[in-house]
């Protein structure tokens, strides 16, 4: 009995100490000293619930002494601490990234973070983060949210990353609610390179049923410059938009910059 007691003891102490060095973790109003120490507790400790732990601290602003030099500093130290844990921390950013960790008042939580540190561990394997994307694009779908930051941060990550793949995930976010999405997606479309998956999705916007914004048919406009895409078939939408002293439709149905 007396070794079976011990331990159970010992996990007992442990599970308390680990339960109170979480708090102080995410305590945005513990001293620095004290949080810095909890959070090297978490770092030692290792286990997946420690470094989900550590993740989450990424969701708070600390207050107090040394104010947002502190608390970029300890972000700092937590980015190096996730990627010296490699792939074992894969299953719990990926967990972080799906979950709603935030205030309650805003309780979706930026993954931008997140993100960036998956892609330094699986050094920029690209199926690895398309099978992520196309999961966390199904996970927030084109449609109302009051607030979108969720979808900002994939595209913005998308905007630099270089995988034809993505053109078709992100196309339904030209439909979004949101004219801030609806332009990235825009932004990351032209980014990809792909004339037969955007060009006629990117042409509809230009239909008057669409009553899209003057910024995004601009944006449009200026893509199909940069890339020479063809407007055959949308001409008579579009011409009409087309700021006669600065483009021009020449031959192949395709739009030229002005040289001024």
């Amino acid at each position: 009995m007396g070794f079976f007691s011990s331990l159970f003891n010992k996990e007992e102490r442990h599970q308390r100490a680990f339960a109170k060095n979480l708090r102080k973790t995410l305590n945005k109003n513990s001293q620095p000293d004290e949080r810095q120490a909890a959070m090297h507790y978490l770092r030692n400790d290792g286990s997946p619930e420690a470094i989900y732990g550590l993740l989450k601290r990424f969701t708070i602003t600390t207050q107090g002494k040394g104010g947002a030099v502190v608390d970029e500093e300890e972000k700092e130290w937590l980015t190096r601490v996730i990627l010296q844990f490699d792939r074992d921390a894969l299953p719990r950013l990926k967990k972080f990234i799906f979950s709603k960790e935030g205030p309650s008042v805003n309780p979706v939580h930026s993954i931008s973070q997140a993100l960036q540190l998956i892609k330094q561990i699986v050094n920029e394997d690209k199926d690895y983060i398309y099978e992520l994307f196309k999961e966390l694009i199904k996970d927030n779908p084109p449609g109302y949210e009051r607030d979108p930051i969720r979808k900002e941060e994939i595209l913005n990550f998308l905007n630099d990353w270089d995988d034809p793949r993505m053109a078709k995930l992100i196309a339904p976010y030209l439909e979004d609610m949101n004219e801030t999405i609806r332009f990235l997606t825009v932004d990351c479309l032209f980014n990809s390179n792909d004339e037969e998956t955007c060009r006629e999705e990117l042409l509809k916007l230009f239909l008057p049923e669409k009553d899209e914004s003057l910024r995004i048919k601009n944006r449009i406009i200026q893509g199909f410059a940069e890339n020479e895409w063809s407007i055959k078939g949308y001409r008579s939408y579009m011409e009409p938009n087309l700021p006669s002293d600065e483009y021009r439709i020449i031959r192949g149905d395709t739009i030229q910059k002005l040289d001024n």
